[in-house]
């Protein structure tokens, strides 16, 4: 009987994971080299579908397969060798279990009641360290460990294309897909994984610390300086100096400026000479914007920086203060520091800040998709459109 895999984040808590939750299901969250949902379905061979809100299921859809052996796995749990060992012993009817929560069920049926799971379900007790993604801080904080288990995942059983001798290579810990260009670069894996996907372009010059990863088809700009815990995202061109941080797909850091302990979403563009701080000066842990509760969550980290909501841009030369969060399709230009948060769809500028009109904002995604090539809009719309209208709230009361 064949396994369907099932992602689900049909609850509250995906709100903590907003903005980047806001425009996906958590089980679609880039961390490490991989989304969750591609990673469960490489570990199992398997399909993967999504239980999550109404108003992502037209681009994320629930479907069986066809099938009635299905493992469901709560969205925002990481992999790791021990847990899947467990995963895979688990038998139709069974819970596995943690101190807090329920972390997967093997069901004959892909939807089910989520009430009472261990009065219907056979409670097993896990035993492993399970790590979660419960806040936005930790897409980067896992991301190192996060992104060791995708470069076991993905090489595993199979050989590195071959680069040329123009490259200075430290360390035998550095896998090169076929078809990426990488001329001139120092690639220094002597502590951590490097890897390298298909069609990159990593120009001359450019500096590569372990543990790092460069998605498919993306551009690493000459002189850039990346350095562990970093992961650049399918398509995402970067440059500058970049730590600690997890860009995803088709989004721009193009220029010089700093970036770390941060999270970049889809299809985002920071300004030329842009740089975030990741430290407050007083060494006081950082408080980050909560869309649960509506107000400003104090962290456990000394260190955080930006995190930018899908389709989100700055101008040049913008300044992001410590634990900045910027929401879904937001335009920021300002000289001075950019708040800590800026709402969804919001268009600030020294003059104050006004509700980007999604008119607006779908004509300006109308000429992205002419020049880009890439195209999102027609799948993303009602997406863009039910975060519109959600957010108002917040656009109201944040204005200045």
């Amino acid at each position: 009987m064949s396994l369907t895999i099932v992602l689900f984040d049909n609850a509250h808590w995906r709100r903590r994971l907003f903005p980047f939750a806001a425009t996906r299901p958590i089980g679609n969250i880039r961390t490490g080299i991989c989304t969750l949902d591609d990673k469960w379905g490489r570990i199992f061979e398997a399909p993967v579908t999504f239980d999550t809100v109404d108003y992502l299921s037209d681009k994320f859809p629930f479907s069986d397969f066809g099938n009635q052996d299905f493992l469901i796995i709560r969205s925002n749990v990481l992999p790791s060798d021990d847990l899947i060992v467990e995963l895979k012993s688990l038998n139709p009817g069974e819970v596995l279990l943690d101190d807090n929560s329920w972390v997967a069920i093997r069901s004959t049926e892909g939807k089910i009641d989520y009430q009472n799971l261990h009065l219907r379900y056979n409670p097993i007790k896990t035993s492993c360290n399970i790590q979660y993604l419960n806040f936005l801080e930790d897409i980067f904080l896992q991301n190192k460990s996060q992104l060791l288990f995708d470069y076991n995942l993905l090489t595993a059983g199979r050989n590195t294309a071959s680069i040329s001798s123009s490259n200075a290579v430290y360390g035998s810990w550095v896998f090169v897909e076929e078809g990426a260009q990488v001329e001139g670069v120092s690639l220094n894996s002597l502590e951590g994984p490097i890897y390298i996907g298909k069609g990159c372009k990593i120009e001359e010059g450019s500096y590569l610390k372990g543990y790092v990863a460069v998605g498919d088809g993306a551009r690493v700009k000459t002189g850039a300086r990346l350095y562990p815990n970093t992961s650049i995202g399918p398509g995402s061109t970067v440059c500058g100096e970049v730590n600690n941080t997890v860009i995803w797909g088709n989004s721009a850091k193009g220029h010089e400026g700093y970036l770390g302990c941060s999270v970049i979403g889809e299809g985002c563009n920071i300004g030329a000479g842009s740089s975030n701080s990741n430290l407050k000066n007083n060494w006081k842990s950082v408080r980050l914007f909560d869309y649960e509760d509506l107000s400003f969550r104090q962290t456990d980290e000394i260190k955080c920086g930006l995190f930018m909501g899908d389709y989100a841009m700055s101008g040049i030369n913008s300044s992001f203060t410590t634990g900045c969060v910027i929401g879904v399709g937001s335009q920021v230009a300002i000289s001075k520091f950019i708040p800590k948060f800026v709402a969804d769809f919001s268009w600030k500028t020294d003059a104050g800040t006004e509700t980007y009109t999604f008119e607006k904002f779908i004509e300006m995604m109308e000429r992205r998709e002419k020049v880009t090539g890439v195209k999102e809009l027609q799948m993303n719309f009602p997406i863009f459109k039910h975060i519109f209208e959600e957010v108002k709230y917040l656009q109201e009361n944040n204005q200045s």
